[in-house]
């Protein structure tokens, strides 16, 4: 059995498989402008869960812009 949803998902339907990665996309959306950025949101989001990554996304900090 595997543990992580990623690699179950893929028995799944077409049609859940999109939703699944339209969510973990949404989620790497809204997380641009956060530490971890898109990429880093994506891939959590697609490793572990949508739901967890929204979980991370709302607990963590805007990204600090450097002044010149």
């Amino acid at each position: 059995m595997n543990l992580f949803p990623l690699g179950m998902i893929f028995s799944y339907p077409i049609n859940i498989q999109l939703i699944y990665f339209g969510c973990c996309l949404l989620v790497a959306i809204f997380g641009i402008n956060k530490k971890m950025g898109f990429w880093g949101y994506l891939f959590f989001s697609m490793i572990f869960s949508p739901i967890l990554g929204l979980v991370v996304l709302a607990v963590s900090g805007t990204k600090k812009v450097q002044k010149e």
